[in-house]
């Protein structure tokens, strides 16, 4: 994914970010190519355009951050 050193360490930190099972750097709670998706939309989404409507959207990030929970209350380990 083409996120800069800063917005990684930032991730990481947030529990957000781990190494899938082929090696590829994602979101925790989805796969290589939809990490790229909600990359993308998350990406839409700062710079303006409200994508809180997009169904797609919505999807990605709540089962993003459903898996996201999980770790940060230690219900499932990271890495």
């Amino acid at each position: 994914m083409d996120i800069s050193d800063d917005e990684r360490e930032f991730l990481r930190g947030m529990r957000a970010l781990t190494i899938g099972d082929d090696g590829h750097e994602v979101f925790v709670g989805l796969d290589a190519a939809e990490s790229e998706e909600f990359w993308a939309l998350t990406r839409r989404n700062e710079s303006g355009e409200d994508m809180n409507a997009v169904p797609r959207f919505k999807e990605l990030r709540d089962r993003h951050e459903a898996a996201r929970l999980e770790i940060v209350e230690g219900r499932a380990s990271l890495d």
